[in-house]
């Protein structure tokens, strides 16, 4: 037994409001029995799940419909419906849509030493205010993966950011800059079109472009005090950095803490500002005003003053005009210093190219910390909206 078909109308075309088209083909199937096998009616079409119309670009087959003559019983109507709507897992095979994700916007608040102008967080008598933040813009991607059995190397991976570069949805981030959280495994399996078993497994990567690290101020209830002693058998008596650094033998000096106290030797009660050499700072000075002009090149944490030298201190909080996210402010703090304060590095990398941007230093020291587990990211699924 078989079947031959003819091609009867092609038409029934729409536009739907998202952007897509339909239409809908019309076949005339003729089987020599009127008893004749449905996969027969529908393979005399030649047409399979998938295929592209002859006319509409785009638009791919993704219904067929074959409805017997009522008179003629050897007769046959088959409809081919094709639409050029993006597919979803629920009408493709699981594996063919293996990893997907949507991206929305977000936040994290992060401790704030100056407002949205650049001017200080400080009262008149230079105190900076306590306990402010800032809001840091970043953006979660939501995925999807398709997994054959549940991906415990994913959940391993949870609340980790990446040791190395990553693309997500066609843009590159450096490394340390994204986070797996939100890891999720439904209790049971779900059943793709052609009936095979997955899990769709879901998680969010935080992507912060400027980078998971954070900035803390120097304080503390307690300081280093520096002392020397004349010999073996002298007493310990408190000194100066410099005087230290230069005693001889080493035996000679040593370094204690202390808590911080008044000129009348009472408690302060709280955490003071404490300089590179953490000895506490009476008045602590941020300032708005720029030292100089320097380059920076993206990706790169060296600087190099144009105009102006940086301060030879390590460790102090500076920011650079339009080398930050979209050209903000670049905030960190110095690694390093050249002789002579013309050249040094930061703790995090210009985010853009600048040439002869403002630089402002400021009169407190600030730490980096990173508080994230960093992880090797080469297994992971990340979503480029596959196929």
């Amino acid at each position: 037994m078989s079947a031959t078909s003819k091609l009867r109308t092609r038409g029934q075309y729409q536009l739907a409001e998202d952007g897509s088209t339909s239409v809908v083909d019309v076949y005339e199937v003729t089987a020599t029995s009127e008893s004749e096998a449905i996969a027969t009616v529908v393979a005399a079409t030649s047409l399979t799940q998938g295929d592209a119309h002859a006319e509409i670009t785009g638009a791919l087959l993704r219904e067929l419909s074959a409805t017997p003559d009522e008179t003629l019983h050897n007769v046959w109507t088959v409809e081919a419906r094709y639409s050029s709507r993006q597919e979803t897992r629920e009408n493709a095979a699981y594996a063919s849509q293996r990893t997907k994700g949507g991206m929305r916007s977000s936040s994290v608040e992060v401790p704030a030493f100056f407002d949205a102008y650049g001017y200080p967080l400080v009262n008149t008598a230079g105190d900076a205010y306590e306990g402010l933040g800032r809001k840091v813009r970043t953006r979660t991607v939501n995925v999807t993966h398709n997994a054959t059995s549940i991906p415990d190397y994913i959940f391993n991976l949870s609340d980790t950011i990446n040791a190395a570069a990553v693309t997500i949805l066609g843009t590159s981030y450096p490394a340390k800059t994204c986070k797996l959280t939100d890891v999720n495994c439904p209790d049971e399996p779900v059943s793709d079109k052609d009936g095979d078993l997955y899990y769709p497994v879901t998680y969010n990567i935080e992507i912060n472009p400027i980078g998971w690290h954070i900035l803390l101020p120097n304080k503390g209830p307690n300081q280093l005090i520096y002392q020397t002693r004349t010999g073996a058998s002298a007493d310990w008596s408190d000194d100066t950095k410099a005087n230290y650094d230069s005693k001889s033998p080493t035996s000679d000096r040593r370094i204690v803490k202390r808590p911080i106290e008044s000129e009348e030797q009472q408690s302060l009660g709280g955490e003071i500002w404490l300089d590179e050499n953490g000895q506490a700072v009476t008045v602590t000075t941020l300032t708005a005003t720029s030292i100089g002009t320097a380059n920076m090149t993206a990706g790169s944490g060296a600087i190099t003053m144009v105009t102006g030298t940086l301060p030879e201190k390590v460790g102090s909080l500076i920011r650079v005009e339009g080398a930050g996210l979209k050209g903000r402010f670049l905030e960190s703090n110095l690694l390093s210093i050249a002789s002579g304060g013309g050249s040094g590095y930061l703790s995090r990398d210009a985010l853009e190219t600048v040439s002869g941007a403002d630089v402002y230093v400021s009169g407190v020291i600030v730490n980096q910390f990173l508080l994230e587990d960093v992880a090797d990211w080469s297994s992971l699924p990340l979503p480029n909206n596959q196929p």
